[in-house]
């Protein structure tokens, strides 16, 4: 487990599985991702065996609120390379009440602080579609603007722009000392 101020960070397990895949599969969360169909359960226990728990450039975590059994989303660093030392995040909060309320701020801080210092990377990064207003949220808390693939994505009959960003591990200390 890995403490945050309002979360905890925990391994996800397979009786998680139905949970995740009911969040990965909403219409409303997957308009962010770059995967466009829909993942079976069969998907999603594949992807647990496989890939989470054999894939040492993937580390996924369950977020609850501290004190509490239920989680309510998932983080994760993945696609790390080792010897650039990078990785790519991801966050979904699929119990829409805990949206707004600081607990995906303190998740990704939390993964972030685990990445730098624990796995030692030196960059952590992610790729934001136009349609996602947490790509503000994201610049706010130190992420910088890397690049931008202009029409790169075809969501909903139109096409949006792939904004690359990134934060460096002494940028991030610099800010969260």
């Amino acid at each position: 487990m890995i403490r945050g101020e309002l979360i905890e960070l925990i391994k996800p397990e397979l009786k998680d599985m139905p949970l995740l895949s009911k969040w990965r599969n909403d219409p409303e969360n997957r308009k962010f991702y770059r995967e466009y169909q829909e993942k079976s359960i069969e998907d999603q226990i594949y992807w647990y065996h496989e890939i989470m728990n054999k894939d040492n450039t993937w580390y996924h975590f369950c977020v609850r609120p501290i004190g509490e059994t239920k989680i309510i989303g998932i983080v994760m660093l993945n696609h790390i390379h080792w010897v650039n030392k990078t990785g790519e995040f991801g966050i979904t909060i699929g119990e829409k009440e805990f949206l707004g309320k600081g607990y995906g701020k303190d998740a990704l801080l939390t993964l972030f602080r685990y990445g730098f210092y624990e796995l030692n990377l030196n960059k952590i990064w992610c790729e934001v579609y136009s349609n996602n207003t947490a790509l503000e949220m994201y610049k706010k808390i130190g992420f910088k603007e890397e690049g931008i693939l202009r029409a790169n994505i075809f969501k909903h009959n139109k096409y949006l722009d792939s904004h690359l960003l990134g934060i460096l591990k002494d940028e991030f200390i610099a800010i969260y000392k």
